[in-house]
């Protein structure tokens, strides 16, 4: 069947019509092709119907019936407030304005979760190899413009249920006196430090910020003007800087690194992950390379007698893009919301 799909995020929203198919009776897999998408400027629209509208008429191709939409902020009665977006998004409030049959809604991390079955082999790249249990619970986390959490269980009948979770604006937990430096420097800022503060775009922003306060390293006369001017460009120059040597921003994203996967292991823990973690969201596939080196792994097997079980849970890093955009075709075509 054919359906719309939506990836609703703070900076960006990606939309398709996509058509998908019911799980092969022999291997359980779930196929989903993108037929066409397109990607928009969240903010240049004044919500998702007008949003879904202007994709209609660009892709000159009538909206199908089904539609499903994961939405980056809490989902509750079919209605959400976007975190990052002064955005409403109902979904009987929008069937009705789009003139469809139905709409789902899902919390953006619960609706990528939903999408992990039908991602490819050649789209995940193993950081940790562990022993997969097909069986045990797997999490997904993801760095982009915020930090998204979600865990799916096996239930009775062997369909995987999905919970959402806002664990990304849980409390910040620093580990070192330089992570507690850093949390000192972002207490002036922020009444509340959450993980998404330092796991993020904001995040590498707030980071090279903070270390450059508590080490004395200036940035960049270049890097100093893109923090203070052009502030969404900067976690990019952040990146690019630290992959090309520069001290400061190599620092940043190894701490950035240690506290990715300090959090992954956190939620490896907190649902007994043996069937994985998988790293979605903007930044990870962006510094693959620097999640090889040992800060990740490191902080994420760092948890005293449970070492043992972190070494054996599989992390991989999601290279797709559309993974968010999978989840939420499926979500569409399971009748969800």
């Amino acid at each position: 069947m054919q359906v719309l799909a939506g990836d609703i995020g703070g900076t960006k929203t990606l939309v398709a019509i996509c058509e998908v198919s019911p799980p092969d009776g022999r291997t359980g897999a779930v196929s989903v092709e993108v037929l066409v998408s397109k990607r928009y400027d969240s903010r240049k629209f004044p919500g998702i119907a007008a949003l879904c509208r202007a994709f209609a008429a660009e892709v000159a191709r009538p909206i199908p019936p089904s539609a499903g939409f994961g939405v980056a902020g809490p989902v509750a009665n079919d209605r959400s407030q976007t975190t990052n977006l002064p955005w409403i998004v109902d979904a009987k409030d929008l069937a009705q304005a789009l003139g469809i049959e139905s709409v789902g809604l899902a919390n953006d991390f619960q609706a990528l979760a939903v999408g992990i079955p039908a991602v490819k082999a050649a789209d995940l790249v193993s950081v940790n190899e562990g022993v997969r249990d097909p069986k045990g619970p797997w999490a997904v986390i993801g760095a982009g413009t915020g930090l998204g959490e979600a865990i799916a269980t096996l239930g009775a009948s062997g369909e995987r249920g999905v919970v959402a979770t806002e664990g990304g604006h849980a409390s910040f937990a620093p580990r070192t006196e330089l992570e507690i430096g850093v949390l000192r420097f972002l207490m002036q800022r922020y009444d509340h430090v959450s993980w998404e503060r330092v796991l993020s775009g904001e995040g590498l922003v707030n980071l090279a910020e903070a270390l450059s306060h508590l080490t004395g390293v200036k940035p960049t006369e270049a890097l100093g003007e893109k923090i203070a001017h052009d502030r969404g460009n900067a976690p990019a120059a952040i990146t690019a800087a630290a992959a090309a040597g520069d001290p400061l921003c190599r620092q940043v994203v190894e701490l950035f690194c240690k506290l990715y996967g300090a959090e992954a292991g956190n939620l490896a823990l907190r649902a007994v992950a043996r069937s994985g973690i998988y790293l979605g969201g903007g930044i990870a596939p962006r510094i693959l390379p620097a999640l090889r080196w040992p800060e990740f792994l490191d902080s994420f097997r760092d948890k005293e007698n449970l070492r043992p079980l972190l070494e054996s849970i599989p992390v991989w890093v999601i290279r797709n893009e559309l993974i968010g955009l999978l989840g939420a075709a499926r979500y569409a075509a399971m009748g969800e919301g």
